[in-house]
């Protein structure tokens, strides 16, 4: 007798969701190479049973933010009219212009590291400032994906992952508003452009390799969803997000292994004028800002 296995309305929800992103790319033009991945999750959805759709649901806000992010593309010539660019600049070097002889960090850093292209080491802390900086596309999700795994036996792994993700969609959430209502230009873009206001003209005609070095990075840039989601630096906040949830467990090596990371973190997006100083410092703020948000939604669910 053969059993026939019973779709169950979850599997139906994943296989509509990546055929209607899908669609949506191709229909507006903005379909990459790393969508079509997303199509790995149907077979998954169909061939796992409940851990299948815990999964699913426990990770849903970060799939909808990837989602939320991604969509930005569309967005961003409609906002560049109000993209901040001059008060950003002045900002940061009316506070942060002392440390390099009254220019801004990124372009002295950057001026510093063109300085020493040609040398193994100017080489060396290249490619390390990218692999640095593209190791949060990895570094963050892996952890995750390892404190939900153990969570399935241990139940403080559980607890670590619920808690980091309820911050992560609090942060999240925060960037992608920010992102809409202030958008704010990069210091690769002052190096290029100068003070000129963005315009979909000029951002068609944009070589990014003019701001930035290292072909890691540029690749990376230029497929971005949006070039003017500066503030909060992401990339400022998330290691500070493992940090706060490392000083709850009270483990001190781990610790200091992620003020190491943050540092070597923040150094990158500096050296490759990713970021200004207040860009990251901003990122910080929002990640102390998400932590308490989301000890205070943990608390709602978990204490009695």
């Amino acid at each position: 007798m053969q059993i026939k296995a019973k779709i169950r309305p979850w599997q139906i929800t994943v296989t509509v969701f990546v055929c209607a992103l899908l669609a949506l790319n191709a229909a507006t033009h903005t379909l990459h190479t790393y969508h079509w991945f997303t199509l790995l999750a149907i077979p998954a959805a169909f061939l796992s049973g409940e851990r299948g759709r815990c999964f699913f649901f426990d990770w849903l806000p970060l799939f909808l933010f990837w989602v939320g992010y991604d969509r930005l593309r569309l967005l961003q010539w409609f906002l560049l009219g109000r993209v901040a660019v001059e008060w950003p600049y002045a900002l940061e070097k009316t506070m942060f212009g002392w440390i390099s002889g009254g220019s801004i960090p990124p372009h002295s850093a950057r001026q510093w590291l063109a300085a020493r292209s040609g040398t193994l080491m100017g080489s060396t802390l290249k490619w390390s400032a990218q692999i640095v900086y593209l190791s949060q596309i990895f570094t963050v999700p892996s952890l995750m994906l390892c404190w939900w795994i153990l969570g399935w036996s241990r139940q403080s792994f559980r607890q670590r992952f619920v808690r980091h993700l309820y911050a992560f969609t609090a942060l999240n959430a925060m960037g992608l508003i920010t992102y809409l209502l202030v958008p704010v230009a990069p210091p690769w873009w002052v190096t290029i452009w100068g003070m000129v206001q963005p315009s979909a003209e000029l951002v068609s005609k944009t070589q990014v390799s003019g701001g930035m070095d290292g072909k890691l990075i540029q690749e990376t840039i230029k497929t971005a969803p949006d070039w003017f989601a500066a503030i909060p630096s992401l990339h400022g906040a998330y290691p500070v997000l493992l940090l706060l949830l490392a000083r709850r467990n009270g483990n001190l090596s781990t610790q200091a292994a992620i003020w190491i990371y943050i540092a070597t973190m923040w150094i990158s997006c500096v050296v490759l004028n990713q970021h200004y100083l207040i860009d990251l410092i901003a990122g910080a703020l929002a990640a102390l800002a998400a932590w308490q948000v989301g000890d205070w939604l943990y608390a709602r669910k978990y204490s009695p």
